[in-house]
């Protein structure tokens, strides 16, 4: 955390100090090359900070010293935002504030003071990396990689009464390893987020598999984090000669080639077994496989890990990914280790309601519940002794033997991160328990939080989402739900890493948290300003908040933006949808560095209701705010729609209001968008005809299209054929026939496709090869639509199928039979003959010959002002038409 205040300070003083705003006033009162001078004395202390922060919690010294370092880091910090402060209002403000500036000069004079003298004590006291020591006195035995391999080591010495929830993974493995026909040396994965189990599951697989002599010989080797090669070599061929000693060569002695021949010489034509427990990076597999002979007897090696990107070693079909126990089987595992001396080892009913209490706390990671149930063995059975452990649970701070693993554990996860991620996942603790966060939303706070920054030809935007995308493969953040895309649309934190990154953020003065209304006076510090949805008026001070950078109001009843609004100079991201906000006042359009503009207008005040909703009109100007990625939901006028040519860096554009006058423009405005990926356009009424014909050259690189609107000639524009990145595509109200549905059938990447109310023709027909990739067609309101047919050879990756308020169609789809992946139907007011003929063939769960083919049938219907929904399955090879 103290590296990451430096490089953190360094960056902003490097933004802060390139603007010139004030430059001349501020060198009068030494503030400026100051500042410069305290972020380049913590820049040179890097390395040892680094250092000194490993050594938290095991040298109280290195600790208290690296505490103060970040106190002066936060100081500094403080300086440079009132310096970015006093130095927005330009030069005439500067005069006016003079008294602030010699204020501001005295405390970076005091700090710097401080500063160095922390750094002459660390030589005084002796902190130097040179004392440091591979032994440690931290609870619970020693460091995490310690406690690690402690942990993993007893593993071998489980009893199955210890193992629990793993019985399917494991006859995987059991296949995996002794039924394999494959001849070649392979790779298995077990991959999860530490705690999980991943090192109880394989070491029990390994060990009855080893004793069944189906291999010639193996090896059980812990890898851990700071491996070097020729030690992991010298561990596995030590393990391999374990049960024969004799002829054993003296391996110590050997260099990197001695040890590759040796090993390479005893496992020549013999069929082996290695388990790689613990593997943090690739290179760990890509350094020692040259000494692992591959030479058709069919070997394996397993590997466990926490990160999905050491997982990918294995082939996709050998990787098993561990989640945390279910509820049930955590209960049995709590049992199993609570009551281990009890006859029938069931929980007694009085201490039940504790009981689960406690487990609950652990979140069904297998290593909390064992812990936990050891701690828990060894206190009296009454509710006050269970009570005072459900109340004192700390796994952060425990010192009790067993719970304080958990953390050192985890905290490795945490350790092994570069800062950038770190000070990124430390965020995080913002969210409250079990809070889903959104992607974007999440990136977008990054960004405004100064912790991206742009690197080569990406975007921050860019390089904040591989960030997102790293904490996600090394399990420290969960993807609960993801788009049409494959990408992660809501994320959680597991509540064990929530636990401990929020102690972090607390004892690190990362994150203050507040139990009352903030009121917000004229700040130097906020960045980023969410308010409730309760809300109903922003505070009169907005506009003084100069640093701010993301202004969210979404979902609130706030109804105006502070006319002054402009002041926000920058202000990063605007979000306003499904607020009560009616206009944007004219002063937004000296936002210059204002990268998402997100407004939609709710029309009622019941947040029941959120549909419909209103776009919102943007005053002239929209061509000064060339840095802007996103536009949502914005109502074109002609003015409006020629000044988007300036914006060159759009990336997802949404127009509402269209009509004939202004889309002549359209075209020549957008063909300068060269990186737009996303596009939305709503006509003004059913009368305005959309003739996208002209649009030239197109938005090749589209990965999303929604159109609403008559479209001209009853067709698709003739460029969609060649919209080779499309991968979601929705028609409303186009009118299209059934001539423009084979323009759209060859697109190489079309995952999802929704028609509704655009569609003219009686018939829809799929011929053979037709949407290759497509996994979503949603067919809705298609007034003359009354028979489909489903070509065998078509749609052969459609996952889902939605049909909805289509009057005519009474007959199951011609050939539904062909569609071999078809996992869900979802019929909404659908004619009832469709509903009858579907039942008919109703089939009970596990009653068919081939589950392969059993389709969830969801049909909707309103009835007496409710949403009423039935589950049917059904076996599609009954289904005959």
């Amino acid at each position: 955390m103290a590296e990451m205040i430096a490089i953190s300070l360094s960056a902003k003083v490097a933004a802060t100090l390139s603007g010139s705003a004030a430059a001349d006033f501020s060198s009068l009162v030494a503030v400026r090359s100051g500042i410069a001078a305290a972020a380049r004395d913590l820049e040179l202390l890097r390395a040892f900070l680094r250092f000194a922060d490993s050594r938290r919690g095991e040298d109280a010294l290195a600790s208290a010293w690296v505490d103060q370092i970040r106190d002066v880091g936060f100081e500094l910090e403080d300086v440079a935002d009132e310096y970015a402060f006093l130095s927005g209002g330009g030069f005439v403000r500067a005069c006016a504030n003079f008294g602030a500036w010699l204020a501001l000069a005295r405390r970076l004079g005091k700090a710097r003071v401080r500063l160095r003298d922390l750094s002459d004590a660390k030589e005084r006291y002796g902190i130097r990396p040179a004392e440091a020591t591979a032994s440690s006195s931290a609870p619970d035995g020693g460091t995490g990689p310690v406690v690690g391999r402690k942990l993993a080591e007893a593993a071998h010495f489980l009893e199955d009464g210890e193992i629990v929830g793993f019985a399917a993974h494991r006859r995987s493995l059991m296949k995996w390893l002794t039924e394999d026909i494959d001849s070649r040396r392979s790779l298995v994965a077990v991959c999860g987020m530490g705690g999980v189990g991943k090192t109880t599951l394989v070491t029990s697989v390994y060990k009855e598999v080893a004793a069944s002599r189906h291999f010639d010989c193996a090896a059980w080797v812990s890898v851990s984090k700071n491996f070097t090669t020729d030690d992991l070599l010298r561990k596995i061929a030590k393990e391999l000669h374990r049960d024969v000693r004799a002829g054993m060569p003296d391996i110590d002695e050997m260099d990197y080639r001695s040890l590759v021949e040796a090993l390479r010489g005893h496992l020549a034509k013999k069929r082996y077994l290695l388990l790689l427990d613990d593997v943090w990076d690739a290179d760990a597999w890509y350094e020692i496989r040259n000494a692992l002979v591959d030479d058709g007897q069919g070997s394996k090696i397993i590997i466990t890990t926490r990160s999905q990107n050491v997982a990918s070693l294995a082939a996709s079909t050998r990787i098993i990914m561990l989640e945390p126990l279910p509820k049930q089987e955590a209960w049995s595992l709590f049992c199993n280790t609570t009551f281990r001396e009890d006859a029938n080892q069931e929980c007694p009913h009085h201490l039940e309601q504790w009981a689960f209490k406690i487990l609950d706390r652990c979140c069904g990671l297998p290593l909390a519940i064992v812990s936990v149930g050891n701690l828990l063995a060894l206190k009296s059975r009454t509710e006050f002794a269970w009570k005072n452990v459900h109340d004192s649970l700390d796994w952060d701070g425990s010192s009790v033997r067993g719970i304080g693993q958990v953390s050192s554990i985890l905290n490795l996860s945490i350790d092994d991160l570069p800062y950038h991620l770190k000070r990124c996942l430390l965020y995080c603790s913002i969210y409250p328990e079990d809070f889903l966060i959104k992607r974007k939303i999440l990136i977008r706070l990054w960004i405004a939080e100064g912790y991206i920054e742009e690197k080569g030809q990406g975007t921050m935007e860019e390089i904040a989402d591989d960030y997102l995308h790293q904490l996600v493969q090394r399990s420290l953040l969960q993807v609960t739900l993801k788009n049409e895309f494959g990408r992660a649309k809501r994320l959680c934190i597991h509540d064990l890493i929530r636990d401990l990154i929020l102690q972090r953020s607390i004892k690190e003065g990362f994150t203050v948290f507040s139990k009352c209304q903030p009121t917000l006076g004229p700040s130097k510090k906020i960045r980023h300003l969410i308010l409730d949805r309760w809300i109903d008026k922003l505070p009169s001070s907005l506009s003084n908040l100069l640093n701010l950078r993301y202004l969210g109001i979404r979902s609130t009843l706030i109804e105006e933006l502070p006319q002054d609004l402009g002041q926000l100079h920058k202000l990063q991201t605007l979000d306003t949808k499904w607020s009560r906000v009616q206009r944007l006042p004219p002063s937004i359009r000296k936002l210059n560095n204002l990268r998402h503009l997100i407004v939609f207008r709710r029309r009622s005040a019941d947040f029941r209701f959120a549909f419909p909703g209103t776009a919102i009109e943007f005053p002239d100007g929209l061509q000064n705010l060339t840095c802007l990625q996103t536009l949502k939901y914005i109502e074109a006028d002609e003015k409006m729609v020629k000044s988007l040519k300036s914006l060159k860096h759009m990336k997802s554009l949404e127009l509402s209001g269209v009509h004939e006058s202004n889309l002549i423009h359209l075209p020549s405005s957008i063909s300068t968008m060269s990186g737009l990926l996303c596009l939305g356009i709503v006509s003004r009424d059913a009368n305005v005809i959309l003739d996208l014909e002209p649009f030239y050259p197109p938005p090749l690189k589209l990965q999303r299209l929604s159109l609403t609107g008559m479209l001209a000639r009853g067709k698709l524009p003739s460029w969609f054929g060649h919209l080779d990145n499309l991968m979601q595509l929705r028609l409303c109200s186009s009118e299209l026939r059934g001539d423009s549905i084979g323009l759209l059938s060859s697109l190489p990447r079309l995952l999802h496709l929704t028609l509704k109310n655009a569609y003219t023709d009686k018939s829809l027909s799929f011929p053979e090869g037709s949407f290759p990739v497509l996994k979503k067609l949603s067919l809705h309101e298609l007034p003359n639509l009354s028979h489909i047919e489903f070509q065998k050879g078509s749609l052969l990756h459609l996952n889902v199928l939605i049909l909805g308020r289509c009057d005519e169609l009474t007959e199951i789809p011609q050939g539904i039979e062909n569609l071999i992946e078809l996992d869900n139907l979802e019929l909404y007011e659908m004619p009832s003959e469709i509903i009858e003929k579907i039942q008919d063939r109703e089939t009970l769960v596990g009653d068919y010959k081939d589950s392969r083919r059993t389709t969830t049938v969801k049909n909707t219907v309103w009835y007496n002002g409710q949403l009423l929904q039935k589950t049917i399955y059904t076996n599609l090879f009954t289904i005959q038409i």
